[in-house]
């Protein structure tokens, strides 16, 4: 299981703050459960570590930045990936997203 993400630098900055400090609030949301940031391009990707909670531990983060406006008005990507597939979790809010996401 992954978790990728996005944030659009411009949209931070109208917030009052840049990408990497929104980086670094969800990073720490992910490290407070100890689910580990594989990946710390542009592209954040969070993935389980085989922990039978790993699953609820992730969505119940996923969940509460759906909620948090500052993550849906900064965020420019956010995806779900699993042995099934990808879910666009952005996409599901009815925010337009771009579509060269990796």
């Amino acid at each position: 299981m992954n978790v990728k993400l996005s944030f659009d630098s411009a949209a931070a900055e109208r917030k009052g703050c840049t990408a990497e400090q929104m980086r670094q609030a969800v990073k720490d949301l992910f490290a407070a459960h100890d689910l580990p940031c594989v990946s710390e391009g542009d592209v954040l990707v969070f993935t389980d570590k085989g922990h039978g909670d790993d699953f609820a531990c992730m969505w119940e983060i996923i969940l509460a930045l759906l909620r948090s406006r500052w993550f849906l008005d900064c965020a420019s990507s956010f995806v779900w990936e699993d042995e099934d597939g990808e879910e666009d979790l952005l996409g599901q809010t009815g925010k337009e997203v771009a579509a060269d996401f990796p």
